[in-house]
């Protein structure tokens, strides 16, 4: 459903209205019908090749400029149910005579837009409703990047007292998709804000380029994050996997050694169960003494393997 907002003076708050004036107007559209892109095409003369763009699911951030009509394509994110981060298109249009947000998805409301904007925009300051779309896409990555981060610290922490299971590590391929899906829309979104930045079209005002270089430095702090937490996660696995082999290792020694010292009583009370002749085989203490015998020698053995640490 198209949405209509309008707003003329620094003092009031965005209202919205049902007929679209003809200056300074903000539509705004959470995944739009094509009759509703259709009916934006018509009523500001867009670029309709551009406007279905918005339905590729996988279209990459850019910036283009066509019919009079700056057009930025970033791409919003949002976590699902089972811990999965994807993203959609967002396209922004400044028009010559209204600003146009047109998303593939419903995180970007307008109250986002709305918090992100200094107060004494009007709903003409084209420029600076673009970079407020911009840093409430950008704020809801630092949000998800933040919650993966703290789910990264939790396994280390969880590592260090074996608390870990193997579903933790499953749950690492997610994690890594995750991280990836963050880095080459940052990268993107990079990309644009570097475009935007060159002002070919003297669309922004000093103000709203300052801004711009802000959010870029935005960016860059997020991208950081991003490659830290993906050095954490090989860190961690490599750690578990390290863990794991000394254990394994250490277990496999403890498993010889027992073998070992199962095996030599039975040396002994073999012996005396073969049917020949042995030395005090009719005497009554014989039993008595083998045992013990052979349970001397098994702690013998065992004080040898732990002196030269062979488990």
């Amino acid at each position: 459903m198209l949405r209509h907002y309008t707003k003329h003076s620094p003092g009031e708050k965005f209202r919205q209205v049902h007929t679209p004036e003809t200056e300074g107007v903000w539509t705004h559209a959470e995944q739009p019908s094509d009759d509703e892109l259709d009916q934006v095409v018509k009523m500001h003369q867009l670029d309709a090749n551009i406007i279905s763009d918005l339905r590729d699911a996988y279209e990459l951030p850019r910036v283009e400029y066509s019919q009079k009509a700056l057009y930025v394509f970033l791409r919003a994110a949002q976590r699902t149910k089972h811990g999965e981060v994807i993203s959609m298109p967002v396209l922004a249009v400044i028009a010559p005579h209204a600003y146009i947000t047109l998303t593939s998805t419903n995180s970007v409301a307008e109250g986002k837009i709305i918090d992100a904007l200094h107060r004494d925009a009007r709903s003409d300051d084209k420029g600076a409703l673009l970079l407020s779309t911009f840093a409430a896409i950008t704020a809801d990555y630092e949000a998800l990047i933040h919650r993966t981060g703290r789910y990264i610290k939790d396994i280390g922490r969880r590592l260090r007292t074996h608390e870990v299971n193997n579903a933790d590590f499953v749950h690492f391929v997610t994690i890594e998709d995750n991280l990836n899906e963050y880095h080459s829309n940052l990268a993107g979104m990079h990309a644009v804000a570097d475009r935007l930045k060159e002002n070919a079209h003297g669309i922004f005002s000093q103000r709203d380029c300052e801004a711009l270089d802000d959010l870029t430095l935005y960016i860059d702090q997020l991208t950081t994050a991003v490659s830290s937490h993906s050095q954490s996660v090989t860190s961690i696995r490599n750690a578990y996997s390290t863990i794991a082999n000394n254990t394994l290792n250490m277990r496999m020694k403890t498993l010889t050694v027992l073998t070992v010292l199962i095996a030599l009583p039975n040396v002994f009370y073999g012996m005396y169960g073969m049917n020949v002749p042995l030395p005090f085989e009719k005497e009554p203490w014989a039993y008595g003494a083998i045992v013990l015998f052979t349970v001397l020698l098994i702690f013998l053995v065992y004080s040898l393997a732990k002196r030269f640490r062979v488990f």
